[in-house]
Formats: structure tokens, sequence, C-alpha cells
């Protein structure tokens, strides 16, 4: 099974590791979920790792027939050309600051210069970043994001809620504001071109949800 997985992400959605012939992955929900859902349907899954720009075409042209961790939001451009699946777990997106002032609104942010992920689509806060109320300081992933803010390069960072319970275990000082940014429900996608049925992957995860599956990998982050 041609499973998709976005390289842009970083743990723990998505570990990746960089031997001298080429990136290859080796940890992370996405694997995990990949492997029980795989596992779940009786197949083996070849991971293509792709960066952001490159999920759309990828999946719409058949080059991966499944990508999870996905919603109509996030690729307005294929939403008509690929399977959604049943909601796999909520994503919402926290305001991360460690020891600037506390955010209780947007407004709070006016001015400062908040760390985010280059090509991402953040939908509260498009306006303000077209207006340039809020400045939009792109990195390769939160990883690299969550250095500059312990650095005292970055005020704030803008993640998901999943990113943020790993990075907490970590780095105990991190503080969050759930503004409700963002909040939907994680989908997987699958191409219109590929074999594989939709059917049978919402049964596959619905039987990884109903036996505590897809709760244990997200716990083991």
């Amino acid at each position: 099974m041609k499973f998709g997985v976005n390289m842009d992400y970083a743990l723990p959605l998505v570990g990746i590791q960089r031997p001298n012939n080429g990136p290859e992955l080796t940890t992370g929900i996405l694997k995990d979920l990949g492997e029980a859902l795989s596992q779940e349907m009786g197949y083996k899954p070849h991971w293509i790792l792709l960066p952001k720009k490159r999920v759309a075409p990828s999946l719409a042209s058949g080059n991966v027939q499944i990508l999870c961790h996905l919603n109509e939001v996030w690729q307005p451009a294929i939403k008509d050309d690929v399977w959604w699946s049943q909601d796999i777990y909520r994503s919402t997106n926290l305001i991360v600051y460690t020891t600037a002032k506390p955010v209780r609104s947007l407004a709070d942010l006016n001015g400062e210069r908040v760390g985010t992920v280059l090509n991402f689509i953040y939908q509260n806060l498009d306006s303000s970043f077209a207006k340039k109320t809020i400045l939009r300081e792109d990195g390769p992933n939160n990883e690299s994001n969550i250095r500059k803010l312990l650095n005292g390069r970055l005020e704030y960072v803008i993640m998901s809620n999943l990113e943020f319970n790993y990075y907490k275990k970590l780095y105990p000082s991190l503080k969050e504001t759930d503004l409700g940014m963002d909040n939907v429900m994680t989908k997987c996608a699958v191409s219109k071109k590929s074999k594989l049925s939709i059917d049978q992957v919402n049964r596959a995860l619905s039987s990884l949800k109903k036996t505590g599956t897809i709760d244990k990998i997200l716990r083991s982050y």
C-alpha cells in the first residue's frame, strides 16, 4: 500500500532519519497509525515521504494511495479528488510560549513575530498575517520553532495540541493558550485513482478505535 507521509511535520507526528541513501521514516504517530491501518487491511505499507506542496498532486494522480492526518480545509484544491475517511482524532492549533505575556485573545499578538511552518495554512490567522498585524515567521517544522522559542528568538509559536503535548513532556516550561483555532477532525484521504476502497479504510479505522489502538498510539507520544 503506497502510504504517503507529509515529511514537513516533526515529532510527534513524524520522526525522520537522514542516512546517505535518503530520508527514512523511523517513528511517529503517522508511522504507527499507518502500520496499524495497513495491518488491519491486510497490506504492508510502502512509505512515500512528501513535502507538503507535493501532497495534493501525489494524491490526485494516484502516486500515493492514502495519506492520513488530513482535512478538507488543509487541502481545498483536492477535496473532490479524493475519498475522505471518517474522523480519526481532533487537531487544534495552540499559541505556545514560555516567558512572554499570556495570550487571552488574538489581539494580544498584534505586532508580534509568531513561529509558523512554511506552506502551512492557519485559517484563523490568515487575515492578520495578510494585514501584517501579526508577523508570520516560517520555519521548516515546529521542532525548529521550539528551538527558536527556547533560545529567545521567538516569543510565540503556533502548533497543534498533539505537538504541544509531546514537547511539554520534554520542556515543562512551555505554556499554551487554546483559542479554538483551526479546530478540525483529522481524516485519511484516499486517492480516487487508487484501488483501495474507502469502505475498507473506514472499517479498519472503526476497528482500531474500538480496540483502543488509536488512543494508545496518541498516548505513547
